[in-house]
């Protein structure tokens, strides 16, 4: 079905010798699920934005080489036929919506195939039951999460079942739950006979369905492995590569968490409503100095709400206090970071190392914090490149460097690790540690299972609205016992 061979491809105007595609050799079989694997900014992205078309014919660039699809030239196909023949998701939902309306959003493709109305019917009904997301048809799609935007990308893709679908870091944002049932969606999809690329770091709800793991390093494939001897690999191997486990993440919570009126963030009562849904209901919870609280709960549970509210982003009733103090929203907002999902939101200098000027004056020891964050973050190679020609994997380890950087003592992260591979993720713990450790105070808003067992001190479960527990998450020491 795919048939690349010495395929290279270096971007314009990037200053790198390199190119971002080296030499590519691959041959993908109808009918197989391959995993693209590697650590952040390997080249990935590219190679999926090669098969869709969109590099050369939207991400300008040299290409090199050869791209058969089905036997045909796919590198003289224009975009409009190309994108018949291969479904993308991209990394960022939003780039690629159209519509305003979620169900408008999902039959769009099927509508410019163009399909009969009954088939689009029948496939809307289909993918909203496997995907579970007919509670999110017929409604406006920027008020959504960043989880169930997503949902809404792969079902408008899924839906139009083409013969290839490439998929760049689909499971970013997800909850658990979404996560299985993307994984369920996918295999009946290569068992109906279609071609699937998947692009990611997290492997363990494919675990028993992908063929091939292809594993990317510097813009160039540097091994492929077969299903069995994938899962075989040492996990001493995978930290090296740079990967995550194929098994599910685990963790166990213990006891209540003890909360005390002394803790540095309190926040009482809070109610919010957005577009006449009640979306957060009498919430009230502290978090302590020195502790990493872990938020946790279903796609759309008001999570991120929560958040923007505790960091004066959003208005709510209820009240917010920080070291005893009750604060207005630009107040919250001054004692605080909040580093959010959209990372484009908040880069806006023309070099990473600017980033940390902006607002503060430049001065010699912020100069030093500033190159020790960079350095922490393995983002040294970047300093003067401009912030959006990173990748999302990268801009994500900007913003966690920027925020330690900051002099603030809460700190918020949500999603911190989507986008990243095993060997940053790991850094990203290290990261978070080293901030508690400082008596700092850290949120984190996370579906990473990975990242709440080896990081987090407690969990905090949000759905619909409410908090349904909080507790200590126990350690491997603990659990023994």
């Amino acid at each position: 079905m795919i048939e690349l061979k010495n395929l290279s491809f270096s971007y314009e105007n990037t200053g790198e010798a390199r190119g971002q595609l080296v030499n590519i050799d691959l041959h993908v079989k109808k009918g197989e699920l391959v995993i693209l694997s590697g650590r952040s900014g390997c080249g990935k992205t590219t190679l999926t934005r090669v098969l869709n078309g969109l590099c050369p014919q939207f991400y300008p660039g040299k290409i090199e080489g050869g791209y058969l699809l089905d036997g045909q030239d796919a590198l003289q196909m224009p975009i409009h036929q190309l994108g018949t023949k291969i479904g993308s998701v991209f990394q960022d939902p939003r780039s690629q919506f159209f519509a305003t309306n979620t169900t408008d959003e999902v039959v769009l493709g099927m509508e410019n195939i163009p399909l009969e109305r009954s088939v689009m019917q029948e496939r809307l009904t289909a993918v909203c039951r496997q995907m579970n997301i007919r509670r999110l048809l017929d409604r406006r799609i920027f008020p959504l999460s960043s989880g169930e935007k997503q949902l809404v990308a792969i079902a408008s893709v899924c839906a139009m079942e083409p013969g290839v679908i490439a998929l760049d870091e689909p499971s970013a944002n997800l909850d658990s739950e979404a996560m299985v049932r993307l994984g369920s969606l996918l295999y009946r999809l290569k068992m109906a006979g279609h071609t699937i690329v998947l692009s990611e770091h997290r492997f363990h709800y494919v675990r028993d369905s992908f063929d091939r793991l292809i594993y990317m390093e510097d813009g160039a494939v540097s091994a492929v492995y077969g299903h069995e001897e994938a899962l075989k690999l040492p996990e001493e191997q995978l930290i090296r590569m740079g990967l995550r486990p194929f098994d599910t993440p685990a963790f166990r919570v213990g006891g209540a968490f003890g909360q005390k009126s002394s803790d540095r963030l309190q926040v009482s009562a809070v109610s919010c409503t957005l577009d006449g849904q009640q979306v957060l209901e009498e919430i009230s919870f502290s978090a302590q100095n020195g502790k990493i609280l872990a938020m946790a709960g279903p796609n759309g549970a008001g999570k991120s709400t929560l958040c923007r509210i505790i960091t004066g982003l959003c208005s709510a009733m209820g009240t917010v206090q920080m070291d005893g103090e009750l604060l207005k929203k630009k107040r919250r907002t001054q004692k605080s970071f909040f580093v959010q999902q959209d990372s484009d939101y908040q880069l806006y200098a023309p070099t990473v190392l600017d980033e940390f000027f902006l607002g503060r004056k430049e001065t010699k020891t912020l100069k030093e914090t500033a190159l020790t964050q960079i350095r922490e973050m393995g983002l040294e190679a970047f300093l003067t490149r401009h912030p959006a020609s990173l990748s999302g994997g990268q801009k994500q380890r900007l913003l966690l460097a920027l925020a330690a950087a900051s002099e603030r003592n809460l700190l918020v992260f949500d999603e911190p690790t989507s986008g990243l591979d095993g060997y940053h993720m790991h850094l990203t713990v290290k990261l978070l540690k080293q901030l508690a450790k400082e008596e700092r105070c850290i949120l984190l808003i996370t579906h990473d299972m990975e990242l709440i067992a080896e990081a987090s001190d407690c969990v905090l479960y949000v759905e619909g609205g409410r908090i349904r527990y909080y507790r200590n998450v126990l350690r491997k020491s603990e659990q023994e016992v």
